[in-house]
């Protein structure tokens, strides 16, 4: 199992991280699920970031890079499952 982290933040709260153990990064997804829509999260592996996200419907996050691309990822859209 490897360490990750994340950061959520939203308008409505102050910023939190959450750390977690798993065996890929995709399991950020199921630790973010419950949150509210619109938040925004970066995920972390020690010390290189490796996703920002913002959740912005239920089970919908739109993936950002440090490029100009960016994909959205949910059920019933085209892409993978969050």
């Amino acid at each position: 199992m490897r360490a990750y982290h994340l950061l959520i933040s939203s308008a409505a709260s102050a910023p939190r991280r959450v750390d977690f153990y798993a065996e890929s990064p995709d399991h950020a997804f199921q630790i973010a699920r419950n949150e509210e829509d619109g938040i925004d999260v970066e995920l972390w592996e020690g010390e290189r970031m490796l996703a920002r996200m913002t959740k912005s419907g239920a089970n919908i996050w739109k993936l950002t890079g440090s490029g100009s691309a960016s994909a959205t990822y949910g059920r019933g859209r085209s892409g993978a499952s969050a």
